[in-house]
């Protein structure tokens, strides 16, 4: 029975995801342009990573405001805030996407 739900969790996180990231991405590259908008996001998850390792868990409104400044340095204006903003957004998505993946998986293996 707890593999039932976790096989059903497990599929509807990732429709989330898809539908979320689909969104942002289709926005965005409308925007920007795709190539411009795989290595604009690139950025931006490495970014997120290292502010997140730097800072830690919690401190969201913080590490989002040092991510945004790191990105409006390094792309400049060649992005509004509004596009950086949704960019980190997406980063900070998937990045809780993977891990909450993670912890399905520990869980999983614990129950068997």
């Amino acid at each position: 029975m707890k593999e039932l739900i976790m096989t059903i969790l497990t599929a509807g996180i990732q429709l989330l995801v898809m539908v979320v990231l689909g969104y942002l991405i289709d926005y965005l590259s409308t925007k920007i342009g795709m190539e411009k908008l795989k290595r604009y996001y690139e950025i931006a998850k490495a970014f997120v990573q290292a502010v997140e390792q730097q800072v830690g868990s919690g401190n969201g409104p913080i590490k989002k405001e040092q991510v945004f400044k790191l990105l409006k340095k390094v792309i400049g204006n060649k992005l509004t805030d509004e596009e950086i903003d949704k960019l980190i957004e997406a980063a900070v998505f998937e990045m809780n996407y993977v891990l909450k993946l993670k912890g399905l998986q520990k869980e999983l293996q614990k129950s068997e």
